[in-house]
């Protein structure tokens, strides 16, 4: 009986495995197989076991076994399997690994789906060999995922990285101090340098993943290179389970290695944990923060230990560091000294970018940031050359992705070459090594996203992509300031797949050593030729082409003498009282106009301007923000201007989007009792000076100014609106220095000098850094204890910034620095005060001469207010003040012009501009268009915005006093407030009318403003006057 029970169990048994067998190698693949038929996608049929593993293997042996003449085409070479496959059967397709279909994933809905629904399309399970290499952050799903992404995060702030950058700097060194020793000083030697800087990144990773322990982190890098090497054999095949439980050599090789790698590692932790726990401090390397990072997860979860990483998973995730950190690095960096030892123009850029940012002197955090084509060559090549050819995904339930209903069981592959390559995505130049792409950042260098995926994509992207970046931005600044380089005969172009993309048969490079002195003279030499004269004259060419006008180029000056000329002369004098003002604010442009037309140009210095009035022209300059963006003025004028009116791209959006709440209605009725506060105290003055019958003259306009920058430290700073008032005191002397140099040709490093105003300039403003940053600090300070947001714009400010960094996992990244906190308050001031002075000004000079609008606005005013304080209620009333306000802006506004700057050739209405070209949208002319305003314009005539702004000029856009378009100025309505209330209370409390000794003289100077000042003939009004 006992045997028959054997047997049958034995039988059942069997019949259980084979059932299973026959599943897994055929059962199961020709149900998966029908199904991705139905959904429209195509391959080879199913063949037992294998599938088009054997197919796959032969293509891979067949493009591995010779190289291929230089190009970036190389999906046949290093995905020749895949690549054969959507040849065949379209992008639509899949091929069989084993008895697993995998299909290609290369549309962009597609693969936001496919790296969006981390539930429901994981990471596949690969063969178990494996985990002896990535098990940790890699491999983990869902709340294990999570818990070690949280805990890792910190590692990889930018704030920590910064901190790297010395050890990044010395693993650099080393390596360039070793070919240094090799390299003659005349002459050249020929190097695979892929040797040498895979150990200067695995120096590096060893480093900053074990600070001060490192030398103990290279004996483990050791032993991790052998695990590799025995790991990468089993990587292509089937994988048989059970198979890595045999006593086979390799298998007890892999343990053997392992086992004394998790100890090493141990004996580190172990030190840390005793160190930190006797009160050491935290180490600042990347073991060091992840063990603190740890610790204090687990006592923020009571001590339950559940919320935190296991030593066994601290180890694994420091493998992880290793294999990661050293292998990406190094092939980015291979691949780019390939790249630009064969577009050598690019190696020049690079290089001129290098000396202009550190000179010879080390790199440094800061500098990095301003490494804008080293950062277009790293993306370009991480686009051509990415670390991971492919990744894989595995569908764990029926899930849609894109128009695709794919069941559980299939895996996807989104092969990354291929999709980097795609015309459709990247265009016709696909193929080819063109940085330039990536100038306006990764979200505008292909038509389609998700397009660019060289760390992956969506909420499992890797962390460590700023490292990489930050490593290889620091080791190509060294290499190259200290060589040039070329490829040897000897290269054989061969990429292939091993853990990365790499070239299979190294990276033969001709190495020549720098001499400083020469190399320096020719690079200022061709750069001051091409400056002043080639780039111009090519420039000029194609404007000329275009159709448009101008004086032929004059070498350096350009137009600068002429200009200069010009503005002396029209400001050597009053004009007639009349609204052209024209040819005396912006003569030289008037002039230019009235000799060429519309469709003309000037120079400045070497830059050409062109001049755009045409609205279809504007539209384009102001919404193509990325194409057509703010110009690098003199740095100088930074130290009042930098901020978001200077900043571009993501950046800009950045700031815009955390300054914005500041300037939301709600808030700026808030401001109201300030606005009122301020104007009372000027008023008060007036009434203490003009007399209770007769009338007294006044230069209005520095009490206006007075008012203005009073409301501004007011709504800035609220309760600390003294020490505003100091800091507006230090701000006033800022601009006055940097006035002086705003008008002239900006010669680069100037500002370096140590020049007497440089130097004034440089104490300045530090001092108001301190002031303001005192501020923010007790802010910040009372915020902590739990003191309510004062509402006011820093308060504001802070608060959305706050939360802004709270909202992406307290990630500092997100949100602005002090430093960035201390120049937004910078231009609340300058840009609060100078717009809403000049506007008062000029609005109390025209009601002195168009006295029945005077009348029409005290009128309504009293309609609305009587003799009440104003509020804002009352203020959205004031429909003819509106009025007044918006002609007043309109023939005064606060700027004369807006320039901008073409970063790409692109088109501007019907013209098609090369980059370089400087726009000018010349407000002042714009406002006084009889095409666009009728025969009118130079007339002051409220009633043309009776209808709104939309209403009041034939074409659209055609009122600019705040800009136009996305980066349209966020306090306008902050502006039309605080004049709506001043003058409300001006008309309430006086009369007034020009005086004689007014003369009419506008000028440039921050802003329009009278040259001469605003003189005024004041009346105090009595009760019975306006009733």
């Amino acid at each position: 009986m006992a045997n028959m029970n054997i047997e049958a169990i034995a039988s059942l048994l069997a019949v259980w495995v084979s059932w299973g067998v026959l599943n897994w190698v055929w059962i199961r693949p020709r149900k998966l197989q029908k199904w991705l038929k139905k959904q429209g996608l195509a391959g080879n049929p199913y063949r037992i076991l294998h599938g088009d593993l054997k197919e796959r293997s032969v293509l891979f042996e067949e493009a591995n076994a010779k190289p291929v003449a230089f190009s970036h085409d190389i999906g046949a070479r290093v995905l020749p399997s895949i690549y054969k496959t959507i040849q065949n059967y379209g992008k639509s397709s899949y091929m069989w690994l084993g008895p697993y279909p995998r299909v290609h994933i290369m549309d962009p809905d597609q693969l936001k789906a496919t790296f969006s629904q981390i539930n429901d399309i994981q990471k596949p399970d690969m063969n178990p060999l494996i985990d002896y290499l990535l098990e940790g952050i890699i491999t983990h799903e869902g709340e294990k995922w999570a818990k070690h992404r949280k805990i890792i995060n910190p590692a990889f702030q930018l704030d920590k990285l910064k901190g790297m950058v010395p050890a990044f700097v010395e693993s650099s060194k080393e390596i360039l101090s070793e070919w240094e020793r090799i390299v003659p000083e005349e002459g050249c030697c020929e190097l695979n340098v892929m040797p040498y800087l895979q150990d200067m990144t695995c120096d590096a990773i060893s480093r900053t993943a074990f600070g001060s322990s490192y030398k103990e982190g290279q004996m483990i890098f050791q032993l991790l290179k052998q695990l590799i090497d025995l790991v990468v054999k089993v990587a292509f095949g089937v994988y048989i389970p059970g198979w890595r439980f045999l006593p086979t050599k390799s298998n007890k090789k892999l343990k053997e290695i392992n086992e004394e790698i998790k100890k090493l590692v141990l004996d580190i932790i172990n030190k840390r944990q005793k160190a930190m726990k006797e009160g050491e401090a935290v180490q600042n390397d990347l073991l060091g923060i992840l063990l603190d990072s740890n610790a204090k997860e687990i006592e923020a979860q009571g001590n339950n230990k559940d919320f935190g990483m296991s030593i066994e998973d601290v180890i694994k995730e420091c493998k992880i560091f290793y294999i990661g950190g050293q292998e990406t690095t190094a092939q980015l960096l291979t691949w780019t000294m390939i790249l630009l030892s064969f577009h050598t123009e690019w190696q020049e850029r690079a290089r001129a970018e290098v000396r202009e940012v550190f000179g010879n002197d080390t790199p440094n955090s800061d500098g990095l940031n301003r490494l804008k084509v080293v950062n277009m060559i790293l993306h370009e090549v991480l686009r051509l050359y990415p670390p991971a050819s492919m990744l894989l995904r595995e569908v764990k339930k029926e899930t849609s992705v894109g128009k695709l209903n794919v069941p559980a069981g299939v895996m996807l592959i989104a092969p990354v070459i291929l999709i980097h390559r795609d015309r459709e995505i990247w265009g016709e130049d696909a193929n080819e090594f063109k940085p330039e792409r990536f100038s306006n950042g990764v979200s505008k260098a292909s038509k389609l996203q998700p397009a660019f995926f060289p760390f992956g994509w969506g909420p499992r992207i890797c962390m460590g992509q700023n490292f990489a970046i930050m490593e290889a931005k620091v080791a190509m600044s060294l290499i190259l300031q200290r060589f040039s380089f070329e490829l040897s005969p000897s290269y054989a172009h061969a990429p292939t797949v091993v853990m990365s993309v790499q070239p299979q048969h190294g990276a033969h490079i001709i190495l020549r050593k720098l001499m400083i002195a020469s190399l320096i003279a020719v690079w200022v030499s061709w750069g001051a030729l091409n400056w002043v004269w080639i780039r111009p004259r090519k420039l000029e060419k194609r404007l000329r082409e275009q159709g448009l006008a101008g004086n032929p180029y004059r070498i350096l000056h350009g137009d600068n003498k002429e200009s200069l000329a010009m503005l002396m002369e029209a400001y050597s004098k009053p004009m007639a009282f009349s609204h052209d003002i024209g040819a005396r604010v912006v003569p030289s442009i008037y002039k230019t106009i009235q000799n060429y037309g519309k469709n003309s140009y000037m120079w400045v210095g070497p830059c050409p301007r062109v001049h755009i009035m045409d609205p279809e022209q504007l539209k384009a300059t102001f919404s193509l923000m990325d194409d057509i963006q703010k110009p690098d003025n003199n740095p100088l004028i930074d130290y009042l201007l930098e901020g978001i009116i200077s900043h571009e791209g993501q950046k800009w959006a950045k700031h815009r989007k955390l300054i914005s709440p500041a300037f939301h209605m709600d808030k700026l009725k808030n401001m109201v009792p300030a606005f009122v506060d301020s104007s009372n105290e000027i008023l008060s003055e007036w009434e203490r000076i003009v007399p209770e019958e007769g009338c007294c003259e006044l230069d209005v306009m520095p009490y206006l100014q007075n008012l203005s920058r009073d409301a501004i430290s007011r709504t800035a700073f609220g309760s600390s609106y003294k020490e505003g008032q100091m800091i507006f005191q230090l701000i006033r002397q800022l601009i006055d220095l940097v006035i002086k140099v705003s008008g002239g040709t900006y010669i680069p490093g100037w500002r370096f000098l140590p020049t007497k105003s440089n130097n004034k300039l440089k104490e300045t403003n530090e001092e108001i850094k301190r002031l303001v940053l005192g501020i923010i600090n007790k802010r910040q300070k009372a915020m902590k204890e739990g003191e309510a947001v004062q509402n006011d714009l820093l308060g504001i400010l802070l608060d959305s910034n706050a939360k802004e960094i709270e909202a992406q996992g307290n990630n500092k990244d997100v949100g602005m620095s002090i430093e960035d906190v201390i120049k937004e308050c910078k231009i609340f001031y300058i840009g609060g005060q100078e717009t809403t002075a000049q506007l008062l000004t000029w609005s109390m000079i025209l009601l002195s001469v168009y006295t029945e609008w005077q009348e029409r606005a005290r009128a309504e005013v009293r309609e609305v207010f009587g003799d009440n304080t104003p509020n804002s209620d009352g203020l959205s009333r004031l429909k003819v003040v509106n009025m007044i306000l918006h002609e007043v802006l309109r023939l005064y506004p606060p700027a004369s012009m807006l320039p901008r700057v073409v970063k790409k050739e692109t088109r501007v209405g019907k013209l098609n501009l090369p980059a370089g070209v400087m726009l000018v949208v010349p407000m002042v002319l714009i406002h006084r268009d009889r095409e666009i305003w009728g025969e009118d314009a130079n007339e002051f005539k409220p009633e043309r915005f009776s209808n709104g702004v939309s209403n009041a000029s034939k074409q659209q856009p055609a009122f600019l006093p705040f800009g136009w378009g996305p980066r349209i100025c966020l306090g306008q309505n902050f502006a039309i407030f605080e004049a709506k209330i001043a003058l409300s209370l001006i008309l309430q409390r006086f009369s007034f009318e020009l005086s004689p000794s007014y003369t009419h003289a506008p000028i440039v100077v921050m802003s329009i403003e009278p040259q001469h000042g605003a003189h005024i003939i004041l009346r105090k009004l009595n009760k019975v006057e306006y009733k």
